[in-house]
């Protein structure tokens, strides 16, 4: 099992990783030995990010600046990415829009207008569809890849005041398994990882005030932190996952 995940020399795009969930999964593939693109918007934080993951494990660490609602711009992150390491090996789409901050985590739908839908569906669900696409060529030819989406449990429908969120994630889920089906031919296998509530920069202000009371709904009597889902993503996309294909992992703790 142990050889099955091992990522040394491998490349990997982490979207969204300049914080957050997503830096977890970057620090977390960089342990097991990847080259490591820090895929996201925030360049200054971004670049400190691949300085210090650069500096910790062996694989080397890259910042690329990234906007995912851009399609020209995913493009030329896989292009980069395979001009500085030969290949992309997997991809991990973590970035998402629209949770910026605790006041967003408590907003009725009759109260958003439709300005405040759209990063939910430019990031949350275009993103990973633009990643993605500009991703598939190359792991094509290469003969394989892992593609790694993040759902969340909201897309579910559990979640009031999350209606624009859980709706872009809902669509999330059902682009991983539709493509996963299409994809399979040349090798590629399409997942995803489906956090529940977990410890970020934007949810800590909201769980510093309301994190006991909502870890009692939690069986094993916690909340999550971003290593939860780095381990369950790093999973995924190693050998030791090599029949898992179109699938929705939730990393809940238990949360039904």
């Amino acid at each position: 099992m142990h050889e099955q995940i091992d990522f040394s020399g491998d490349a990997v795009v982490v979207t969204g990783s300049a914080s957050g969930i997503g830096r977890g999964v970057a620090e977390e593939f960089a342990d097991e030995g990847a080259n490591v693109v820090i895929a996201d918007i925030d360049e200054e934080r971004g670049e400190d990010v691949a300085a210090e993951i650069g500096e910790e494990y062996d694989g080397d660490a890259t910042f690329q600046f990234t906007d995912v609602s851009d399609h020209g711009s995913c493009v030329e992150t896989v292009e980069n990415t395979v001009s500085e390491y030969g290949s992309l090996d997997v991809l991990v789409n973590v970035a998402a829009g629209g949770l910026q901050s605790a006041k967003d985590l408590n907003q009725p739908f009759i109260e958003e207008t439709p300005e405040n839908w759209e990063p939910h569906f430019q990031v949350t669900l275009r993103g990973p569809m633009n990643m993605t696409h500009a991703a598939i060529p190359e792991m094509r030819e290469q003969g394989g890849g892992s593609v790694i989406n993040f759902a969340s449990d909201s897309y579910q429908g559990q979640d009031p005041n999350l209606a624009a969120y859980a709706t872009a994630k809902a669509g999330v889920v059902a682009f991983t398994k539709t493509i996963a089906k299409e994809l399979g031919q040349y090798g590629i296998r399409v997942n995803a990882v489906s956090p529940s509530t977990t410890w970020t920069p934007s949810t800590q202000e909201w769980l510093d005030e309301y994190g006991e009371k909502v870890a009692e709904n939690y069986p094993l009597g916690r909340l999550g932190y971003p290593e939860d889902h780095a381990n369950a993503t790093v999973f995924l996309a190693s050998d030791a996952a090599d029949w898992i294909t179109g699938q929705v992992l939730s990393v809940n703790g238990g949360f039904i």
